[in-house]
């Protein structure tokens, strides 16, 4: 929104998901607990970092927990948050997808134990790939994610008057999330995806990036 506010445009925000806490954080904890049996933390969003970083310093432990464990983001964004806690990634792959993150990890990943912290849901390419390279996976959820099921009337209005020139699909959630919303009101829009996977989601409910 920033950047391209700074560039002239003007911009609308409508929510496609809704994050909030996990139901259940027993199995966070856990892995607080252990980390120092871990070789590598992996992190695939911002939200992931946020939501552990804070569960790890309310637990009343702080940053000297990850002395011993190393980083790896799934992209520059993920890397900023992590950042913002003065932590820097060992490992950040040059295309900010899941299977490039697997494919820079499978080199160190013989014999080692991964902590891949995730959403309530999403693709599981990542642990699949560690474990066929001889990694031992545990997967942590951090929060959940959710559609959300209605869109603001005035936003739906305009997008069905056709005064919407683009909407941005920055993940292939947010993708299913706005098909269900809007259904073919968005072919009254162009749409600009963050990635390939997201427009390879997009083409699938049958809508050209």
């Amino acid at each position: 929104t920033r950047l391209l506010e700074d560039r002239g445009a003007e911009t609308i925000l409508q929510p496609a998901i809704d994050i909030s806490e996990p139901d259940d954080w027993s199995l966070v904890d856990d892995a607080i607990n252990r980390l120092k049996q871990f070789d590598w933390l992996v992190f695939s969003s911002s939200n992931g970092v946020r939501f552990f970083v804070e569960r790890l310093l309310t637990s009343g432990l702080d940053m000297r927990a990850l002395g011993s464990v190393k980083l790896a983001a799934i992209g520059p964004g993920t890397s900023e948050e992590l950042a913002k806690y003065h932590l820097r990634v060992d490992l950040q792959p040059s295309e900010f997808r899941a299977e490039a993150l697997a494919t820079e990890l499978q080199p160190h990943a013989a014999g080692k134990q991964f902590l891949l912290i995730r959403a309530s849901r999403g693709r599981e390419v990542l642990a699949e790939e560690l474990t066929l390279a001889g990694g031992q996976v545990t997967q942590v959820v951090t929060y959940n994610s959710k559609d959300v099921a209605t869109p603001d009337p005035d936003l739906a209005m305009a997008l069905s008057d056709k005064q919407i020139a683009w909407v941005t699909v920055t993940s292939s959630a947010i993708a299913r999330s706005l098909v269900a919303m809007f259904g073919e009101q968005l072919q009254n829009t162009r749409l600009a995806s963050i990635s390939p996977i997201t427009s390879e989601t997009l083409r699938e409910c049958g809508f050209e990036p």
